[in-house]
């Protein structure tokens, strides 16, 4: 059990207190949340095949340590999830667990800010002695969340113009000496060398180059882990997009090779990740929507980081990758004509857990035999925004509808 009065002390919230107990007796263990460190490492423009190529010939030793699965990005195509496979809408979506009709980042646009809660914010919030960073060689990524510097839910905002040794070196020089919870790492080059030459020796070259700056940040870790044998950090592994066909120059569309992702961990992830589905509701793309996808991420290390939100405010599309597994390929659709929506799920193989649906906070239905679909006739006289948020596992997982397409 947490000794209720430090945990007071140090300011934490009522309701994020009741919730993580309440997890912790679910799992058995009592854990010491303000332990847990993560630091989320992206890798711009990284097609999954040609990454594998490279790891397999031995040119990528360190992102090989890790486990490492398929994801995708760019949404589920004609949804309202659907985002353009560029980099402005890829780390939103990476960095907040939500697409971009939350988030509304849609370009590449550097004017464009984030309109959603941020991992910053989520992990700042939930206790004062909680300490985040994000340090990128892409400039626009700390633009597009310019309003969490600002707020101080980041409070190390570091932009290297291009140059990840800049940034690796930044990365290591906070390792050794700074005391962050969070730090999201962007690099660049894979991206820069796709542009320029498309696949081919020089993009595989990039990767390699890449995995020996992440060799560098690792090593910096695992001294402060030797130093720190207190802290349970947990590292993260992704990419915003892939690349388009068949010759790799360019990305922004819906086409397989763009959208194929991965996600990785130096921790065993749940089935999320490591059990695709094998029917997905929307079987296009050759089955890819089965896999995990980059707005996961951000839920996996709120739960690694102990940070639950409240499921009357969720607004999280993801599934976290660790520990318990909530509901799976959430979709909501809204048929105007007959005022409703209905909501569509898949569930882990034999599961019979109670399940709890709510909309927009309020509390619509109890489920008592995890079925997959749910439909509400019951809305609002003014639909507008509807935020849909079914609760497996206490594992809270959303999805945003809109009455009206929303403006990015």
């Amino acid at each position: 059990m947490y000794p209720i009065a430090k945990l007071c002390g140090i300011g934490l919230l009522l309701g994020l207190l009741a919730t993580l107990l309440l997890k912790n007796m679910l799992l058995g263990d009592a854990v010491d949340f303000h332990r847990h460190k993560a630091m989320l490492v992206g890798i711009d423009g990284v097609q999954y095949e040609q990454l594998k190529q490279v790891i397999e010939a031995g040119k990528a030793p360190n992102i090989a340590l890790f486990h490492l699965g398929k994801s995708y990005t760019g949404g589920i195509k004609g949804t309202v999830t659907q985002q353009p496979t560029l980099s402005g809408p890829g780390w939103a979506t990476i960095l907040t667990g939500a697409w971009a009709n939350r988030h509304r980042v849609g370009s590449n646009d550097s004017g464009l800010r984030n309109k959603t809660d941020s991992l910053f914010k989520l992990i700042s919030l939930s206790s004062p002695t909680r300490h985040t960073a994000s340090i990128v060689s892409w400039n626009p990524i700390n633009d597009n969340f310019v309003d969490d510097i600002n707020a101080g839910f980041i409070e190390l905002g570091v932009k290297c113009g291009g140059d990840d040794q800049c940034t690796t070196d930044r990365t290591v020089q906070e390792l050794r000496t700074g005391n962050f919870d969070f730090i999201f790492v962007h690099l660049d080059q894979p991206d820069g060398a796709g542009h320029e030459n498309g696949f081919g020796p020089r993009y595989q070259e990039a990767i390699t180059r890449t995995d020996q700056q992440l060799g560098q940040i690792l090593a910096a870790l695992t001294k402060r882990k030797h130093d720190n044998p207190e802290e349970d950090w947990l590292v993260m592994l992704t990419t915003d997009h892939g690349r388009r066909p068949p010759d790799g120059y360019d990305h922004g569309e819906q086409s397989y090779s763009e959208k194929t992702t991965f996600i990785a961990l130096d921790k065993p992830a749940n089935e999320e990740l490591t059990r695709p589905i094998e029917d997905p509701i929307d079987p296009g793309l050759e089955g890819l929507y089965g896999f995990a996808s980059v707005a996961d991420i951000a839920p996996t290390i709120l739960v690694h980081l102990g940070v639950n939100t409240d499921p009357q405010r969720h607004a999280i599309d993801g599934v976290p990758l660790l520990g318990h597994v909530g509901v799976r390929q959430l979709t909501a659709s809204l048929n105007s004509a007959n005022r409703t929506v209905r909501l569509r799920w898949r569930v882990t193989e034999g599961s019979k857990q109670p399940l709890r649906i709510y909309r927009s906070g309020q509390l619509i239905a109890k489920l008592t035999d995890s079925s997959n679909e749910y439909i509400d006739s019951e809305l609002p006289p003014t639909i507008g925004q509807l935020n849909y948020t079914v609760v497996l596992n206490e594992v809270p997982v959303s999805r945003l509808v809109s009455e009206v397409p929303v403006k990015r």
